[in-house]
Formats: C-alpha cells, structure tokens, sequence
C-alpha cells in the first residue's frame, strides 16, 4: 500500500479508502491481506487487467487525436533485440518511417525476444517488440507478425586462417572457444541441434551473452566462434573482419513484431510495422 501511494502521490488512507469504495460497489473483495502481504483476488486481477486495457486505449486515444490534429504526428515505444539493431534492419526501418511522416517519433526500447521476456510489453512499458524466438507456439496472450524468415550463420574472426577451408563439420571446432546466447534462446538452441544432428557433443560456450556488441570484440581477438543472424553479418562483416564457416544450422527463424493480443492498435504502431515489413520486401528482394 505504502508503495502504491508513493506512485499515486496520494497518502496510503486514501489508497486503501478507494479500494474500500471500489470493494464496496462491486460486492466483491479486490486485495487479500495477508502477513505477507497484499495480493489481488481473482476480482482483484480481473480489474486489474480490464484498467490495463482501459489505461491503454486512453493513451492511444490520446495519440490518435494529436495525429489527425498534425497528420503528420504519431509516436510509438519499440522493444527491440541487439541483434535486431546491429543487423541494420531498424535503421532502415526509421529511414523509411520517417520519409513517410517525419514528424513521427519513435522510442527505442532494447528487449529480448530471444529469452523469451516478453514483461516489457505485458507491462505496457512498449508499444512493440521486433526480434526473433525459436519456439513456434507464442503464449496466448501475444500476437505475432512475421515480416521474413532469417538464416543463422556460424562465425569468426577473419585472420583465421583454419577458417579458410570449403567444407567442414562442428567436430572441427572442438577446442575452440564459443560466445553464445544463454541456453534456452533461439541462437543456442539452434546451434545445440545442429551438433546433437552431427553427433558432436555440444560444447560449454567460454562465454554467454546477449550483447552483440561484446561478440563482435571477442571475434575481433581471433579466439571465438559465434552464430550471428544473417543481416548482421551483412551488415558488420566488412567493419569487423568476419568469416562465415561453411556450416549449416537448420532451419531459419522468423523475424516478426509482436504485440499484445486485444490490444487496439494505433494509427503510430501501425505505421511503424508497414515501415518494417517494406524493410522486410526489401531484404528478400536483395
């Protein structure tokens, strides 16, 4: 309660006099109290997320006014994985946006998709997320839409040069030291089933990460093999001396926006995902 006011700016009384007057309309209890505590009830979470929804039309409301009053205008939050970034992707996603509306504004918000968390849109902290998963079944609450499919390609540094060779095997990186994702996220799982496919025991990544940017500086020292999305490697290759290695991992993941399922979607948003989905035509084309 003492933290609810303090974020309400209210005193805590007047927190728990509202509650009471809302309990007391309803006929129902919202909050169980314990001595661990304060929970909602079953009515508790059903208000809770009707208010969500509530909350969120209004902020869009709001957005969509401020847009036919200056067509122009809009704004909206994207989460988005480093992966996503560096691939160059978004870049060319603002370039396109904003020739269409240039008075759109955008925030850019990095989340992981990759790990699953999705909290930043449950939490309304975003409008969007852009990223890839490796599971084909989304929880029921999110929507997805996919804007391509995205090959995962196995890498090092470029001064290598054992990695100059026209075939090779994952046995042949035995000894070598991996930087991956954690395990559970769409690049390790796909890196895992491509040596299980092999018959080549998996090795313990050196390092796990989710920052690109530090893989690319551990590839930079000639000591590590990573799998980077394909973009990326178009993207980077030149700037940062990489090497493909001519081995496969299967299947490509999709790269796809995802949303809150129910959730209105504004005029902002979107334009934002035809901003991403003509990026999306443009990189198949190539």
């Amino acid at each position: 309660m003492a933290k609810a006011a303090k974020i309400l700016v209210m005193t805590q009384p007047a927190v728990s006099q509202a509650i009471g007057q809302l309990e007391a309309a309803l006929g129902v209890p919202m909050l169980e109290r314990s001595t661990a505590g304060v929970t909602p009830t079953v009515f508790g979470a059903a208000m809770l997320r009707c208010a969500l929804d509530a909350a969120d039309a209004l902020a869009d409301g709001l957005r969509e006014v401020e847009a036919l009053g200056d067509p122009a205008l809009g704004e909206v939050v994207v989460g988005t994985s480093e992966s996503y970034i560096a691939g160059g992707a978004l870049t060319r996603t603002l370039s396109v946006l904003r020739q269409l509306h240039p008075g759109f504004r955008v925030q850019i918000v990095e989340s992981n998709t990759a790990a699953l968390a999705f909290d930043d849109l449950r939490e309304r902290r975003v409008d969007i997320m852009l990223g890839r998963v490796s599971v084909s079944v989304l929880p029921e609450d999110l929507h997805q839409e996919v804007l391509l499919e995205e090959r995962l390609l196995v890498v090092t540094g470029g001064q290598q040069e054992w990695a100059r060779v026209p075939t090779m095997r994952f046995a042949d990186l035995a000894g070598k030291s991996w930087v991956l994702a954690p395990p559970g996220s769409a690049v390790y799982e796909l890196v895992a089933a491509a040596h299980k496919a092999e018959g080549t025991p998996m090795p313990v990544p050196a390092v796990t990460t989710y920052s690109m940017m530090l893989r690319l500086q551990l590839l930079a020292t000639g000591e590590f093999v990573t799998a980077f999305p394909d973009s990326l490697v178009r993207n980077e290759a030149a700037r940062w001396d990489l090497a493909v290695l001519p081995l496969g991992l299967g299947r490509a993941l999709p790269v796809a926006a995802y949303m809150l399922r129910g959730r209105a979607e504004s005029r902002a948003i979107r334009a934002f995902i035809a901003a991403a989905a003509e990026v999306a035509r443009e990189r198949r084309r190539a």
